[in-house]
């Protein structure tokens, strides 16, 4: 797995937690735990920016095309 992939995955899991921990936070009044949640928010969202700058010489090739292509008929 590169590194590309596991920065992504790594912000959608923190998007998922972001919005019930804001919610939590908003609900009970607590201003910190919404503001943790704000920060996963805004941070889950900024990764797949920085992705795409990320250098991408090291990563191998994949093959395409129709003779590579492993779904069923």
């Amino acid at each position: 797995m590169d590194i590309k992939l596991r920065v992504e995955i790594v912000s959608m899991i923190l998007l998922l937690v972001a919005f019930p921990v804001i919610s939590i936070g908003a609900d009970g009044g607590i201003a910190a735990v919404w503001w943790i949640g704000f920060v996963a928010f805004v941070v889950g969202g900024l990764l797949p920016i920085v992705t795409r700058y990320m250098n991408h010489s090291k990563d191998a090739p994949r093959d395409v095309g129709m003779e590579f292509d492993d779904r069923p008929s």
